[in-house]
């Protein structure tokens, strides 16, 4: 006749684990207390300890109070220098002018 699984409570499995925690303590000299086996109990252990893993690596949704700003991007700028015999001539054209920037620049070099 085989023989029947034995099954063990929450509490008792977490005692044990307890009682293995404990310094200068043995997880076979525990396991022989309570009349189980040594494997069995580092299973339990496993088994907690993935669970206690799982708990602590859980997502947890954060809500800010505050607004994220957004990154503006800073105008784009036509950059012309022009060296000149006092020293170099820098202009600075918005981008989105560029057809004015052109006719500057024309007019400037006739």
């Amino acid at each position: 006749m085989p023989q029947e699984r034995r099954s063990y409570s929450k509490s008792f499995k977490a005692q044990v684990i307890a009682e293995c925690a404990q310094a200068d303590t043995s997880i076979a000299n525990v396991a022989l207390t309570h009349n189980l086996n040594a494997n069995l109990v580092h299973k339990w252990i496993r088994v907690h300890a993935q669970k206690n893993l799982t708990f602590q690596t859980a997502f947890i949704p954060v809500k800010t109070s505050l607004p994220v700003p957004m990154h503006q991007a800073l105008p784009a700028t036509i950059r012309i220098e022009v060296p000149h015999s006092k020293g170099v001539v820098v202009v600075s054209w918005p981008a989105e002018n560029a057809a004015a920037c052109s006719a500057f620049l024309r007019d400037l070099l006739q």
